[in-house]
């Protein structure tokens, strides 16, 4: 059982298989529990689910989370008795507020020469920088993991001054807020998940660049011709697929940035794009890579 402190909530972590995590879910929702999530209890990672997909490991740990208003001890002899499994534990937690809590470890992080990442609470370091103000959220994009570090390292490095660009699964909106303070004249913005939109809306408004976004829909895509560039942070599978619409979306030597590419599927990243793109730039960071290229120009008929 925990040790004696001053607390708000228990947890209770159970061990699990996939094929019972169902059943102990929900009795533990049964028992009163505010929440359920779980892990990966032998620290193998599902990097690349399929569109639609949720994968899940073989062995799990859940972590069942009450409130101090229920009787720890009872319930984790209930989970006993229901499981027969006295590997239980359960922890004692304070009530905090995670997000500043987060931000404790979240500092002004700077990208190539000019570019920072400011959480709210601090003051620009170079008033004169590229400046853009984000807090940790729930769409990925803060800047802290090396796919987005990538692709914000080239935005600085790269003169996209007056150029159309699209963010490809647009997460926090991080790429096309720096694209757009770097002298972008339009980014388009398309997300699968709904609460990344409403992220980059929000964010591209605190950074004083919504008037640059546009929001589409996926099958809207489609009919955006001639962009200057695609920045696409998402994951090696899918990237896959969309060669030939990146192809389509793009002009003339158009740019193509990629990342959210672990460095060992940098090869057959080029292999698939390599008849339809050219002048490849391999970047690597924390075993995570960035692709660059630009389109090949398309043969006129006459």
């Amino acid at each position: 059982m925990s040790e004696e402190i001053d607390y708000d909530y228990f947890e209770i972590k159970i061990p699990s298989t996939k094929s019972n995590l169902v059943t102990t879910e929900d009795f533990m929702l049964s028992l009163g529990a505010c929440s359920v999530t779980y892990r990966d209890a032998d620290d193998v990672p599902i990097l690349e689910p399929l569109p639609g997909q949720t994968p899940l490991w073989n062995n799990i740990l859940v972590t069942a989370m009450f409130t101090k208003d229920f009787n720890e001890e009872k319930i984790v002899q209930a989970a006993r008795n229901k499981f027969n499994n006295h590997q239980i534990i359960s922890e004692r937690l304070k009530n905090q507020i995670w997000e500043r809590t987060w931000l404790e470890h979240f500092k002004p992080m700077c990208f190539g020469d000019n570019t920072w990442i400011i959480p709210s609470e601090f003051d620009a370091v170079d008033i004169d920088a590229i400046n853009i103000y984000l807090d940790p959220g729930l769409a990925f994009g803060t800047g802290t993991h090396a796919t987005t570090s990538l692709c914000l390292q080239w935005l600085d490095a790269y003169n996209v001054q007056g150029k159309t660009a699209i963010d490809f699964g647009c997460g926090s909106g991080i790429l096309a807020i720096a694209a757009l303070k770097h002298g972008a004249k339009k980014v388009y913005c398309t997300d699968i998940d709904p609460q990344a939109i409403e992220s980059t809306c929000l964010n591209a408004k605190t950074n004083k660049v919504y008037d640059g976004i546009e929001i589409i829909k996926a099958n809207e895509i489609s009919a955006l011709k001639n962009l200057d560039i695609i920045l696409a942070n998402i994951l090696a599978a899918p990237l896959m697929s969309l060669v030939h619409t990146f192809y389509d979306l793009l002009s003339d030597e158009g740019e193509l940035i990629m990342s959210g590419i672990l460095a060992e599927q940098t090869d057959e990243i080029v292999a698939k794009f390599s008849p339809s793109f050219v002048d490849f730039q391999i970047n690597i960071e924390d075993d995570w890579a960035s692709v660059c290229a630009r389109k090949k120009p398309s043969i006129k008929k006459g």
